[in-house]
């Protein structure tokens, strides 16, 4: 995991269950100050300034970003409805991707006046937190025995495709399949830019900078990532997305009614829950 505890609030909005995710995301501040704790190890006044800013972060996320998720997923409900085309898989990633870079950066500068409070064992103890969740990652995902490997990436790919589609056929399964095992480098790759990040996170945190320049070196590691990534990831990550979008679109012709009710009806579950958590209220039927 990077140092991220603000973007957390993404994931418990994104939580599989719609019906649990508007209980997550309304006690998402009390998780995330438990990540904080468990990756920061914070003393008491550091707690309590990042039990403050997580409060003032949540309030502008519902108020700015859960509005746009739920347009977002509004759009994605109808394209979906209607199948699915690459153009529309490309418009979904640039979205989201885009909506992900500005929530991660306005975390790292909200966080930063007390991430700029660290002290040197406080920086250590993240360290080996990230190389503790790093090293699970690893063995679970990127493990020496092929077979096993190619498992556990598939296994995740294909509960992605199960959350939004239900029950899949063989063929649809065997699709998902071929896919993760063609990109399964792009799972090193992507595992090493992942660290590359916690590098490079830790070392602006050792440069002892003041929190305004923290945050904006922070900040700028999500806003702009590019520059920092090899050559190999980023095609392998261009690869992938043409692949994915090729994979969505034939998965998508091969869809039973059953089963495209039941992608549209859970982005349109997950556009409602946005709505309310923003305070929309709800058009009539």
């Amino acid at each position: 995991m990077r140092l991220r505890t603000a973007p957390l609030l993404a994931v418990c909005a994104m939580l599989a269950a719609c019906s649990s995710t508007r209980f997550a995301y309304n006690n998402a501040d009390t998780a995330l100050r438990f990540m904080a704790s468990s990756y920061l190890d914070l003393d008491s006044a550091q707690a309590e300034e990042m039990r403050l800013r997580i409060a003032q972060f949540h309030e502008w996320h519902r108020a700015n970003e859960l509005p746009a998720y739920a347009a977002l997923m509004r759009s994605a409900s109808e394209r979906a409805a209607r199948g699915i085309t690459t153009e529309d898989v490309a418009w979904g990633l640039a979205g989201v991707r885009a909506r992900y870079r500005g929530l991660a950066a306005k975390a790292a500068e909200d966080a930063a006046p007390v991430l700029a409070t660290l002290a040197p064992e406080q920086i250590a103890a993240l360290e080996r937190k990230f190389a503790e969740n790093n090293q699970k990652f690893e063995r679970k995902f990127l493990a020496s025995d092929d077979e096993k490997r190619r498992r556990a990436q598939a296994d995740r790919m294909l509960e992605r495709f199960r959350d939004f589609a239900g029950d899949l056929t063989e063929g649809q399964e065997a699709a998902i399949e071929r896919f993760a095992i063609a990109h399964e480098s792009h799972v090193a790759l992507r595992f090493e830019d992942r660290r590359r990040w916690q590098r490079d996170a830790v070392a602006a945190l050792k440069a002892r900078h003041q929190a305004r320049e923290l945050g904006r070196d922070l900040a700028e590691m999500f806003n702009k990532p590019e520059p920092r990534r090899s050559e190999a990831f980023i095609l392998a990550d261009k690869a992938w997305d043409e692949d994915l979008g090729q994979l969505i679109v034939e998965l998508d012709r091969t869809l039973s009614a059953k089963q495209r009710a039941h992608v549209v009806r859970r982005l349109s579950d997950y556009a409602k829950d946005f709505a309310a958590l923003a305070g929309e209220k709800e058009e009539a039927a």
